[in-house]
């Protein structure tokens, strides 16, 4: 999809707003494990109150992970993350101008696929961090 200049939005802002995890079973990495992932992902128009504030485009990715050794014997390790970008539109482009664009797939997707890498960046690391290998994730949608 080809957006115009005039009315692309660009990502000013994305964070990590929350992460969980537990995996308190041994670490012994010869053990193979098998992951199941859910995402959800929200995309959302925040509108101005004022007139010197920008129309907004916002993502919301859940991210949810659950563990299970091969074997049944460890206990399954469970791991959640969300994550938020935010996209500012130009100053003077209107709702009505905008929302259309929240109508088309292909909109949303671009939205998208700026954010989801990053927030498998941070949910890969953070599970590394717990001892558990996540490399083999992907990044994409």
């Amino acid at each position: 999809m080809e957006v115009a200049q005039a009315t692309r939005p660009k990502l000013v802002t994305f964070r990590a707003i929350r992460f969980h995890g537990e995996n308190v079973g041994p670490a012994d990495n010869s053990q193979p494990w098998a992951l199941e992932m859910k995402q959800s992902i929200e995309v959302a128009l925040g509108t101005a109150t004022t007139p010197t504030e920008r129309l907004q485009a916002l993502v919301k990715i859940d991210l949810d992970a659950k563990a299970t050794s091969q074997d049944g014997l460890a206990e399954p390790a469970t791991f959640s993350g969300t994550y938020e970008a935010k996209y500012d539109f130009p100053l003077d482009l209107k709702e009505e101008q905008v929302s259309p664009l929240f109508a088309q797939p292909s909109f949303q997707y671009m939205l998208v696929s700026q954010a989801f890498p990053l927030a498998m960046t941070l949910f890969r690391r953070e599970l590394q961090t717990l001892g558990f290998d996540a490399r083999e994730l992907p990044l994409g949608i």
